[in-house]
């Protein structure tokens, strides 16, 4: 545990409002965290509080769970002591001793944070898991978990295990854990209008997460005036979400002009999202198409890291559209990347590549994995075949659509 040094999480918290989300860091309430590092995460669940990726085990390497979460914990801990304590509680309630065998444990008050933290490991024999190899199955937990510098009843949690046969545990996975905490960040752990003083203070930060929230409650005009004055300061995400307004037509009179206008006033700045967003304006609109334009902004969003660009890219590469010269192994490479980060669109593309064989060999399972995690967020396409996988007996489910929708 000596590994486990959380100088990044040292520094006091920042009390104002979040920082848009940006590839590789995804915002949270009331904290946010940077993706587990490495290729094969995949984004598997997102909620207000709560994030978890996993990646998936492969021939030469085990499956590897990270999860970020900001919740009211049932028991309030005032001290590091008390939440340690809190702590050892949690872990011996939650290891069903018929199933699991406690092979190591360890809590202790994190000193070198200069907060109230504790740190955690367990590891445990899952008795009812065998793996290929015929060995016991073993899970190796470590976390952190901090009170909220800002509101204490409010306990931030960052975990990262490991499941694999006996013996094969990564070598460096107490490092891999420590750099999955020193991604966690607190922010001021309001939602809703509680935004609003900092937003009337001027705070563009809090003046867009106003507006998302006002968004999420069908008060739109107001929402508009709030992007409106964070765009007007040069606030990249709120001028992407107004030209996203301006090119959906939502809460605002559908404007492509205006749309691009926004769009490309943080694109030009090097905003992936508004990169993205731009790109597919500009391929898709005819009243602003610019195709070659389009093209262009999308490959450097794809570049940047915004999904949304990398799911276009690949699906420009994949079916040859928009000028774009055929290429389905490079555009399987974007899906992928896209698909990992959590976009739905791109997670269906991704079953259907693997499902037919395209640009990868054929793997139904690693298929079905992607199709339903599309599914989980909501795309019809996946939902339709997994209805297909659920259908009576005798009847033949089909695989994801040979051409994207």
């Amino acid at each position: 545990m000596a590994g486990l040094a959380l100088t990044a999480i040292a520094a006091a918290a920042q009390t104002y409002a979040p920082a848009e989300d940006r590839p590789g860091r995804i915002v949270l309430v009331p904290m946010s965290v940077e993706r587990p590092a490495g290729e094969g995460w995949a984004l598997v669940r997102r909620t207000d509080t709560e994030l978890t990726f996993l990646r998936p085990a492969a021939k030469d390497r085990n499956s590897l769970v990270a999860i970020a979460s900001g919740k009211v914990p049932d028991r309030r801990a005032r001290t590091a002591q008390e939440l340690a304590a809190n702590i050892r509680d949690d872990l011996k309630g939650k290891t069903d001793d018929k199933r699991f065998e406690v092979l190591a444990e360890d809590v202790q008050v994190e000193a070198s944070a200069g907060r109230k933290c504790a740190r955690y490991r367990q590891q445990a024999r899952d008795k009812g898991a065998v793996g290929a190899d015929g060995k016991a199955q073993i899970i190796d937990l470590y976390g952190l978990a901090c009170l909220h510098p800002a509101d204490e009843g409010i306990v931030l949690t960052v975990s990262f295990s490991e499941r694999g046969s006996a013996g094969s545990a990564h070598p460096r996975l107490a490092e891999e854990a420590a750099r999955f905490f020193q991604g966690m960040r607190p922010y001021a752990p309001l939602k809703g209008k509680e935004w609003q003083p900092l937003a009337e203070q001027g705070d563009a930060n809090a003046q867009v997460w106003l507006a998302r929230s006002l968004l999420q409650t069908n008060e739109l005009e107001e929402a508009i005036v709030w992007l409106g004055r964070a765009a007007d300061k040069g606030h990249l995400d709120a001028q992407a979400l107004l030209g996203l307004s301006y090119f959906s037509g939502r809460a605002v009179t559908r404007s492509p002009e205006d749309a691009v206008k926004w769009l490309r006033q943080a694109a030009e700045k090097g905003y992936p999202k508004a990169e993205g967003l731009l790109g597919l304006t500009l391929i898709t609109t005819p009243e602003v198409r610019n195709q070659e334009e389009g093209v262009r902004w999308v490959r450097k969003a794809a570049a940047d890291g915004d999904p949304l660009g990398q799911t276009l890219l690949g699906e420009l590469l994949i079916h040859a559209r928009a000028g774009v010269a055929k290429n389905e192994a490079e555009g399987a490479v974007w899906v992928r990347k896209a698909a990992e980060q959590g976009d739905a669109r791109a997670q269906y593309e991704l079953a259907r590549l693997l499902a037919n064989g395209i640009a990868m060999e054929k793997d139904q399972p690693q298929a079905r994995f992607w199709l339903e995690l599309s599914a989980v967020q909501g795309n019809p396409d996946a939902r339709k075949v997994l209805d297909q996988y659920r259908s009576p007996p005798g009847s033949a489910p089909s695989s994801p659509s040979s051409e994207s929708k």
